[in-house]
């Protein structure tokens, strides 16, 4: 898995986006396709070899990208949004 370095003076922050970034790398090896099953995600996880320890905040980012890109691109005059 390929990641971006992205670093702040706030742990927190960093920590949440290095979620993200894990979260994002697993949806897209997925698919482009928006709102993948929980089964097809957590299958996804496992593939990931990340530690047991990251799995719940790296879920909870999965969950905070799918809500966001749920988002009706269309009325934003979008026709095919990236999704993840």
């Amino acid at each position: 898995m390929k990641m971006l370095n992205i670093s702040t003076n706030i742990p927190m922050l960093d920590k949440e986006n290095d979620s993200l970034l894990k979260a994002a790398a697993i949806l897209e090896s997925l698919g482009n396709e928006p709102n993948p099953s929980a089964t097809e995600f957590y299958l996804g996880l496992l593939d990931s070899d990340l530690p047991t320890e990251d799995h719940e905040s790296v879920t909870l980012a999965a969950i905070s990208i799918e809500t966001m890109m749920s988002f009706d691109m269309s009325e934003a005059g979008l026709e095919e949004p990236t999704i993840h």
